[in-house]
């Protein structure tokens, strides 16, 4: 996938000096989690320590240490003990409290540690904040934020035909 040259130049400005994090926000379908692997696998080839997390499988394995009784320490360590960590599509759970609550905790940990975190996710900050937490938002609001825009790329791009070629699909058709 090619981004805009635009968001070529900030991600390199960000990489460069990465601060508390990057917040990458848009729409389905638009490459936020295209462009934070793309991020992740960058660091891991300049020889740093990196891994991406899925927010749905970190709250799945919440709710697991709940009900068998086991230690959440042990889920939250691999989010928090990174030197570098993506965080993929926030606000994809089902907003329960301790999900609010173990997010709240990763971005505390990683930022008073002063470890750069990469966050995806299809809301704004505002919409983050009305619809997860302040807190959350708050912690965001000093990432660099890039939004990508457009139309569903998985949508758009081409479907495969019968014979197994891909052809280009008008926007705004499905088939």
């Amino acid at each position: 996938m090619d981004f805009p040259p635009a968001v070529v130049e900030q991600v390199t400005r960000w990489l460069e000096s990465p601060g508390d994090g990057l917040l990458i926000t848009g729409t389905a379908g638009t490459g936020k989690t295209h462009l934070a692997a793309a991020i992740l696998r960058w660091r891991i080839e300049h020889g740093e320590w990196a891994t991406f997390r899925r927010l749905a499988e970190f709250y799945q394995a919440l709710r697991e240490s709940y009900r068998l009784n086991t230690s959440e320490a042990d889920v939250l360590r691999p989010y928090i003990e990174g030197k570098f960590v993506v965080l993929d599509d926030l606000g994809g759970g089902a907003l329960r409290d301790f999900e609010r609550r173990a997010v709240l905790e990763v971005l505390d940990r990683q930022l008073n540690q002063c470890k750069p975190t990469v966050v995806t996710t299809n809301w704004s900050l505002a919409e983050i904040a009305e619809r997860m937490d302040d807190r959350i938002a708050s912690r965001l609001a000093s990432f660099t934020c890039i939004e990508l825009a457009g139309l569903d790329r998985r949508l758009t791009l081409g479907r495969v035909n019968e014979a197994g070629n891909r052809r280009a699909v008008p926007e705004g058709t499905l088939s």
